[in-house]
């Protein structure tokens, strides 16, 4: 039996350090991640805590669905997180008008101190990440990396994907109160 070597070639090469974009951005979401849990941990926060109060921040009433889309975990993970906020001090929930099952969320004047402390942190943090790249390079890395989002909810492309393989916890469009 001869055996041969098969050999698979691709119609692209990747750029830069040869390695996928796509494995980068996993490795880069996996450091920056645990990043950011180190160093919020200290002041007695986690990222889901975090992106809640940002959520909040941004948009007032929020519903714990909302919030867990937002902060990509479950809706039952999301009821902790709130939990955990509430008992803090940082949010309350009240009932909704219409839907009695709805808790609506706010936060606390207490809430929007600890939502500031936590921008501060990560801001260093990322600050740290991005500390090798010029001005230059971290404003086009930012519009690039919106770019890439934008091109994976690119309609004309709906056709090619099955709609089981669309991003399911993809985060809300949340617009600032006016």
């Amino acid at each position: 039996m001869t055996m041969t070597s098969h050999q698979t070639t691709f119609d692209h090469e990747f750029a830069g350090s040869g390695q996928p974009v796509g494995y980068l951005l996993m490795r880069l979401h996996r450091a920056l991640r645990a990043m950011m849990d180190d160093t919020l941990r200290p002041h007695g926060f986690t990222t889901p805590q975090v992106a809640v109060m940002f959520a909040l921040g941004r948009k007032s009433g929020l519903s714990t669905a909302d919030l867990a889309r937002l902060a990509f975990v479950t809706p039952q993970a999301m009821g902790e997180v709130l939990a955990g906020l509430e008992a803090k001090g940082f949010v309350i929930r009240r009932h909704h008008d219409s839907h009695g099952r709805i808790q609506p969320a706010e936060l606390t004047a207490t809430g929007m101190e600890a939502r500031n402390l936590c921008h501060d942190v990560l801001e260093r943090a990322e600050r740290h990440m991005l500390s090798d790249l010029s001005t230059d390079e971290r404003r086009m890395l930012g519009s690039t990396l919106e770019r890439c989002l934008e091109g994976l909810d690119d309609p004309a492309d709906a056709a090619v994907r099955d709609s089981s393989t669309r991003l399911r916890a993809r985060p809300l469009k949340v617009q600032a109160e006016s």
